[in-house]
């Protein structure tokens, strides 16, 4: 399973590993300055979003 990055809200991504609520925050307002997320990568550019996180995170996280 996962959640998935273009629909869910701050607080359920703030329960992923490696995603504090800060960076939550940062993932939502990326999605709506930017449009949807097509590949994972993209969090690359969250701000405060670094290759650790993203390692730990990138499981969890599904695009539909």
């Amino acid at each position: 399973m996962g959640v998935d990055l273009n629909t869910a809200s701050a607080p359920l991504l703030s329960y992923i590993s490696g995603i504090s609520g800060t960076i939550a925050k940062n993932i939502v307002a990326y999605r709506e300055e930017n449009g949807k997320f097509t590949d994972r990568r993209q969090l690359l550019k969250v701000r405060g979003l670094g290759p650790k996180a993203f390692e730990q995170s990138a499981g969890f996280m599904r695009i539909t």
